[in-house]
């Protein structure tokens, strides 16, 4: 008998079991990471977006993070998972001591990472792993910490996939730990992911909702630790990314994402991602593959 899938039990020997299972190829497994600990805060930062899959670990500090229109409450040990092009940002809620690891994976191969890109965005981010799980992830994380650079790849191969295999085993099938946001703020941010490429000024919603903008500042301020200004932008931006990284045309991907001011939206891209739209449609077609693992210990660009 030839096993022809993962996981097929063949009895070559009488009543002896023989297990056979299969990986699909693992072409080009490229991770980068870094850790990073220090006393700071209250601190939000920008809401941003990768182009790859990204892991955030919090291993110490008094941390909630925004994913789209959700923002978790984390404890030590918590993870969270962003697609591609999946707008988030961490907020550190107090002056406390904030220690965490970040990781991010090349996506494309479905054996490995098809379960991370299911979520819709900002729904079901927060990986909660049981005490036996927090407990296996930090060692792992202190043992990667504790491997110098450019060394010993094979253990890094070896630690990062039995961290997916940790994420993946408590990877969540409901939204939780969440902020509970006022009724009026979810319609509107509903109504965002919906009409972003249509809304040019808060008048939209003073119009819309009878809502000031004043009134609008403060509870995006208050729950989601933005602006509406910088949330919508942010939505348009990563709108822009995900059309330039299909091949869309520069000025296709600006009109498309919102932008009608071409000038001012090729400023803000640039201020925002570091390069500009045409810049960053050249990188990304075709796909940049690397052989290496890389292993950032400083901040990522």
């Amino acid at each position: 008998m030839t096993p022809t899938s993962i996981g097929d039990i063949i009895k070559p020997w009488g009543d002896r079991e023989m297990i056979h299972f299969h990986i699909p190829s693992i072409k080009n497994y490229d991770v980068s990471y870094y850790f990073s600990e220090k006393t700071e805060g209250p601190k939000k930062y920008p809401f941003h977006v990768n182009d790859k899959l990204e892991f955030y670990v919090l291993l110490e500090g008094d941390v909630s993070f925004a994913v789209d229109s959700s923002v978790y409450n984390l404890k030590a040990g918590d993870a969270i998972v962003t697609r591609p092009n999946e707008m988030h940002n961490c907020i550190v809620n107090s002056n406390s001591f904030h220690k965490h690891m970040c990781l991010w994976f090349e996506s494309e191969n479905e054996f490995l990472f098809s379960d991370f890109l299911k979520h819709d965005f900002g729904q079901n981010n927060h990986i909660i792993p049981d005490e036996e799980g927090r407990a296996r992830l930090f060692e792992i994380c202190n043992t990667l910490r504790e491997i110098e650079p450019d060394k010993d790849n094979h253990l890094r191969f070896i630690l990062t996939l039995e961290l997916l295999y940790i994420f993946r085993k408590f990877i969540p099938n409901e939204n939780k730990g969440i902020k509970e946001l006022p009724e009026n703020l979810k319609i509107i941010l509903s109504d965002i992911e919906v009409n972003f490429k249509e809304i040019h000024s808060l008048l939209y919603f003073e119009q819309k909702y009878y809502i000031s903008a004043s009134t609008l500042n403060r509870l995006f301020n208050k729950y989601l630790h933005t602006t509406p200004k910088s949330y919508i932008e942010s939505k348009k931006l990563a709108n822009s990314r995900k059309l330039l990284k299909s091949g869309k045309s520069v000025l296709y991907s600006s009109v498309e994402s919102g932008f009608f001011d071409y000038s001012n939206y090729i400023r803000l891209f640039k201020k925002r991602f570091g390069v500009t739209p045409r810049q960053y449609r050249e990188e990304e077609k075709p796909e940049r593959s690397l052989d290496s693992f890389k292993d950032s210990r400083g901040k990522r660009r």
